[in-house]
Order: structure tokens, then sequence, then C-alpha cells
């Protein structure tokens, strides 16, 4: 097959991607050298796994997250980008204990995305959590591709964690159980649905924050579940919280600050 008829088979930059890793050229050399040919058979292969909606980074391994590469594998939830808003909320909340070295807890820690790319760029204690051990095993493996120290526990929430929290972070389950997505099939359900209209664990959550007596919750939610979380933050007293909004202007999460 020719470079040039690679790029029949779907959308331009994704089979730039594709041939870039399989031929290991550069996209220079793919558009320099159309009539380049080499042995398709690899790449049809993938081809039809993407047909089949089987996602790119658990192909290749890997998945580009606030400007930097993680190590991913079948079997932990793919990064997005609705997920980097976290990280600026984060980073700007955090400039009031920039000389406290902070202890920070990630609930639901995945492929380590979120604590890494924190890691590496304030100065705080970082412990994270995940019922999955694949997950910890991922984020292992990304601690030291990006040479981070996290403290991780195989708990649920924060159990069995005694340290004293500060903040928790959190991009935990928040998909509606009864919602079906053709594109979701191949990533751990355990890591997207939950019940309560998706509310269920974010709840939880802020009923854990509320008993450490953390100083602050830094959480990501679905884009329609801002009335059901304020209502529930009025009903157990909170009232110093905002929300914040994703890269496509949904809203996404929410900031909770507590007086202890």
């Amino acid at each position: 097959m020719k470079i040039k008829e690679a790029f029949k088979y779907g959308n331009r930059s994704e089979i730039e991607y594709i041939l870039e890793k399989l031929l290991n050229k550069d996209k220079m050399f793919l558009h320099l050298n159309l009539d380049y040919e080499f042995d398709e058979k690899e790449f049809l292969n993938i081809i039809n796994l993407r047909k089949k909606e089987y996602p790119l980074e658990y192909i290749f391994n890997e998945a580009w997250f606030y400007g930097e590469k993680f190590y991913i594998k079948e079997g932990v939830l793919v990064p997005r980008d609705d997920t980097e808003p976290l990280i600026d909320v984060v980073l700007k909340e955090l400039k009031d204990y920039v000389n406290l070295k902070p202890t920070i807890a990630e609930i639901g820690v995945g492929s380590g995305i979120i604590s890494i790319t924190l890691a590496k760029k304030i100065k705080a204690n970082f412990i994270a959590t995940d019922i999955n051990p694949i997950a910890l095993e991922v984020t292992k493996k990304n601690m030291q591709i990006h040479k981070v120290d996290i403290k991780l526990y195989l708990t649920n929430l924060l159990d069995n964690v005694d340290e004293k929290i500060d903040i928790i972070i959190s991009n935990p389950p928040y998909v509606e159980e009864e919602w079906e997505y053709e594109a979701l099939k191949y990533e751990p359900k355990e890591a997207l649905f939950t019940k309560d209209n998706g509310t269920y664990l974010l709840k939880q959550i802020v009923k854990e924050a509320i008993k450490r007596e953390v100083k602050m919750l830094v959480c990501e939610m679905g884009y329609n579940q801002k009335n059901l979380m304020k209502q529930f933050f009025e009903e157990n007293n909170l009232n110093d919280f905002y929300f914040y909004k994703d890269l496509s202007g949904n809203d996404r999460g929410f900031v909770i600050k507590f007086q202890n």
C-alpha cells in the first residue's frame, strides 16, 4: 500500500498518527513521500479495530494529557481533554497553599494523569487510591516515566488511609448506569458508571471530604449534574463552592472550600 492510499481509510490526523507510529517516520516524511510503499497488514488490522471503536490509545499504549505523554492500556480509563481544566483549577487554588506543602489525595487515580501532572508542577505530598489493581499498575509505570512519587492504596475512596489530608481531588465515575455508549464499551465500566443519576460517588466523595475535615475538594462531574450537586451542597450546609467549565464550555466540575 502507498501512503496516499492509506489516507483514504479515515480521519486524516488519525491516519497520520497511525502511520507515524507504524513506519517510525514523521509527518513531513509522510507528506513528502505519498508514493512510499509499506506492508499494509498491520495498518489494516488497526483500521478494523478502529471501525469497532477500539481506542487508539490502547492500540499504541499511549495517551496525551496536558501536553505530556502517558502510558495506558486496556483496563484503565482513557484520559480525556475534558479533565485538563481540573488541573488549571487546582493550580489556581493552590496558590494559597504554595508554601505549606499540602497533602493531596486523589480518589480514583486511574492511569495517574492528574496526580502526576500536579506533582510535576507543585510541591505537595501526594496520596492516591483506586479499587482497580490495573490502575495502580499503570500509575506506577507512569510514576517511573515521569519521575514522581505518589503513595498508592488499593482501596475504596480513602478507606485504610490514615494520613491527615488537606485537599481531595477526583475524577470519579459519573455516567448514569442506564446510558449506553458504544464508544465506551472497551473501557472499564467501574471507572465510568454509577447510580443515582450518576451522582452517587460524587456525593460519597463530598461526604468523605466533610468527614476528613479537608480544606478543599476539587472534583470532575457530568455536564448535566450541576443542579443536582448544588442542591446536595445546600442540603449539607455547604455554601463556599463554585462550578467550573470544560474546554467545550460545559459544566464539568466543582470546587468546595471547607471552613475547618
